[in-house]
């Protein structure tokens, strides 16, 4: 018998790792971050708060402490090696509060932080209600790193990397780890001035190379039909970006989930490298319309961007999409292996690309908490577990466990664990 009980202390860490994704209302299980040094700057109200960035000078910690942040301006950030933080282990304890998200005089606070420097740090805090983004990166505010955060309610992009003005030219290097970013129910019904309604991402980044993002949380991007932007990318890498690393992030109803790529480029490529592995990607059953189903692509997309990978992934369209991903335009060299869907891999406009161990048949049967968004898989999903060989680029799971313990790996984004499966079936999901 695989992964066999050595101990109930055990069970209970794998259970933590396991399911540290799949409550939107509250923290992902992040780790704690050793205490800061240098120079630190305490504020304890708003005031203080935009005293000390008004006053910041370069590699400057502002440490903020626990409470409500009602924001009276943006908070410009022009000095590099800058962190903000909580003080706090969580992302609720310093909520850093806008206007509201449909709040069209939203004065002096149009952004939550806005940045041109570099080394941006970002650390367990809540920003909220912004009417335009949370976090606005201007074009080479490199290597910024995001930890810990919700992010609620924003009128446009929660997280967005400007364009320097040319191809591949943008904000590169990002990190943005166990960061919630989710709408309390849906996304704005008004048009922020993005060419109509509907006008939403959770990351999008212009001319970005070598973004990583992993174990995030993102939730209810989904724009009413009858908006004019139906299929708003949860993570959108494009206009020249490349080798961007999208792995072990959980969705739960987004129109489309991660798109590399978006347009069809006459010289140089939209996107290019990268992998997509161990998502797990679940929608609502019946969330679309028959004709908004019929318009769909898929909840992955590689779209002109050439040898890219989509590795292990698990996807649940409960037949709101046509297919689960989709390859199209220039995309030499791309693979897709070893992903659980109940879609088809799609393509079209010339899209080629190599594929093997991928299984299309999944329910929510062979799932532990689907409508959660978790699709771990439960010990009765046969025709998933030991059925394929692991890639180079894939030999950890969701879960960071090793793939595969026995002689072969499971398909999707969750290498089957019995400690896991028994602790839920335990009770001990709290």
């Amino acid at each position: 018998m695989r992964n066999e009980l050595i101990g109930l202390g055990l069970i209970i860490t794998l259970s933590m790792v396991a399911n540290s994704l799949f409550a939107s209302n509250h923290c992902l299980n992040a780790s704690p971050l050793p205490e800061p040094t240098g120079y630190i700057v305490m504020v304890s109200n708003a005031q203080q708060l935009h005293d000390a960035i008004d006053n910041l000078q370069a590699n400057t910690t502002v440490l903020i402490q626990p409470g409500d942040y009602v924001l009276n301006k943006t908070l410009y950030i022009q000095e590099n090696n800058i962190t903000l933080r909580g003080n706090s282990n969580y992302c609720d304890q310093v909520n850093l509060i806008g206007q509201g998200m449909e709040q069209a005089n939203y004065g002096n606070v149009p952004h939550g932080i806005w940045t041109n420097a570099s080394n941006l740090t970002v650390q367990n805090l809540t920003i909220r209600d912004v009417y335009f983004h949370p976090i606005q990166f201007d074009a080479n505010a490199d290597s910024p790193t995001l930890y810990n955060l919700r992010l609620l309610d924003a009128g446009e992009q929660f997280v967005k990397g400007s364009s320097g003005g040319g191809l591949g030219t943008g904000v590169d290097n990002g990190v943005v780890e166990y960061t919630i970013m989710a709408y309390s129910v849906s996304p704005p019904n008004t048009d922020h001035g993005g060419g109509g309604t509907g006008y939403t991402n959770g990351i999008d980044i212009h001319g970005g190379d070598g973004w990583q993002i992993r174990h995030n949380l993102f939730k209810n991007f989904h724009t009413p039909d009858g908006s004019d932007h139906l299929w708003n990318p949860a993570i959108l890498m494009w206009n020249g970006s490349s080798n961007t690393l999208t792995e072990n992030n959980v969705f739960i109803d987004v129109d489309r989930a991660i798109a590399y790529g978006l347009t069809n480029r006459a010289s140089g490529n939209d996107h290019y490298g990268g992998i997509i592995r161990n998502n797990m990607i679940y929608t609502t059953p019946g969330i679309y319309s028959s004709t908004r189903r019929a318009n769909s692509d898929a909840m992955i997309i590689v779209w002109d961007s050439p040898q890219t990978q989509v590795l292990h992934n698990s996807i649940l369209t409960n037949l709101n999409q046509r297919f689960s991903i989709e390859f199209r335009f220039d995309t030499t060299g791309g693979q897709v292996r070893n992903n659980l869907s109940d879609a088809d891999i799609g393509d079209r406009n010339g899209a080629t690309y190599s594929q093997s161990g991928n299984l299309s048949s999944a329910n929510p049967n062979m799932f532990i908490n689907p409508t959660s968004g978790d699709l771990h898989l439960k010990h009765t999903a046969t025709d998933a577990i030991d059925q394929v060989a692991p890639p180079a680029d894939a030999m950890r799971d969701f879960d960071h466990e090793l793939r595969p313990p026995g002689n072969n790996a499971d398909i999707g984004a969750d290498e089957f664990s019995l400690s896991y499966d028994l602790i839920f079936k335990d009770g001990f999901e709290n």
